[in-house]
């Protein structure tokens, strides 16, 4: 009966210790806007890495307002691989989203370049069917030579 519960425990922590962890380690920094609004910005982890020296991290900015309601999010997906002496993005993915009915996402793009993942998003807030407010959000995530990210 002990081997039974041994080997059981023992199969639980391998299949346990397997399994993907997301959200490994997150970073987040709000600032202030002129305008009253706050920009949070959050860094996660979303995998392990498949292979060495390979991560795939996203970024998203919340545009909230004075009372912290999210806006809009803008967020960029990149896949980095690293070797010590550089880094570079291999892919890079933009999404955006409107968490407001009077704010709407008029476009949206990705791109990459060197150790950068980047998107760009266009949101503009409307009264009575009418623009009143455009904002411009670009968030850029950023792979260091030995992995670190910003």
């Amino acid at each position: 009966m002990k081997k039974i519960i041994t080997l059981l425990t023992i199969v639980s922590s391998i299949l346990f210790l397997s399994l993907p962890v997301s959200a490994l380690d997150q970073k987040k920094e709000i600032i202030k806007l002129d305008n009253g609004y706050y920009l949070e910005t959050i860094i996660e982890e979303t995998s392990m890495a498949r292979a060495a020296n390979q991560k795939t991290a996203r970024k998203t900015a919340n545009y909230k307002n004075a009372q912290g309601a999210i806006m809009f999010s803008v967020t960029v997906t990149g896949t980095f691989t690293y070797t010590g002496s550089s880094s570079t993005c291999t892919k890079s993915v933009a999404e955006a989203s409107s968490k407001n009915t009077n704010w709407i996402i008029s476009s949206k793009s990705a791109s990459k370049s060197g150790n950068k993942a980047t998107a760009k998003a266009i949101a503009k807030r409307y009264v009575d069917g009418v623009a009143v407010e455009t904002q411009n959000c670009t968030v850029t995530l950023i792979c260091s030579s030995n992995g670190s990210l910003k």
